[in-house]
């Protein structure tokens, strides 16, 4: 079972951290799903097809968490200049200050990670990542 192992519960409780922080920084509506729409949104904002095929879900999902995020505030849809057929999903205020703390977290996480695996490990799962990342990438 794909929810039991190790790795899919260790993706869930640093997931989990940072929506209990947004949650306590007054943006409980932030769900863990909703993190597709906001790793893949670009500053001048992007159409939910791109938004899909970058998160690598159908369109309907996409349309979905847009639509819950902008019913709360965090993003808008505004016509695309380059094509009137289409709309963009741009962060709003509320939306750049998840942004904000997100990235504020990121110290305080590899801190944790810091404190149970130890230095010297850490600097080796980085460095593995970034070589998985461009081998992925050629």
């Amino acid at each position: 079972m794909i929810s039991s192992s190790p790795s899919r519960k260790r993706f869930i409780a640093l997931n989990n951290l940072v929506i209990v922080r947004l949650a306590e920084r007054g943006h409980g509506a932030v769900r863990p799903s909703h993190g597709a729409v906001f790793q893949y949104l670009d500053d001048t904002g992007t159409t939910v097809s791109v938004l899909a095929e970058r998160a690598q879900m159908t369109k309907q999902a996409m349309a979905e968490l847009v639509q819950h995020l902008e019913a709360h505030g965090y993003v808008v849809r505004v016509p695309d200049p380059t094509d009137r057929r289409a709309k963009l999903v741009q962060p709003t205020e509320r939306g750049l200050e998840v942004f904000a703390i997100a990235q504020e977290l990121v110290p305080e996480l590899e801190d944790q990670i810091r404190q149970v695996i130890g230095a010297d490990r850490v600097q080796a799962l980085w460095n593995d990542l970034e070589a998985i990342r461009r081998t992925a990438a050629q």
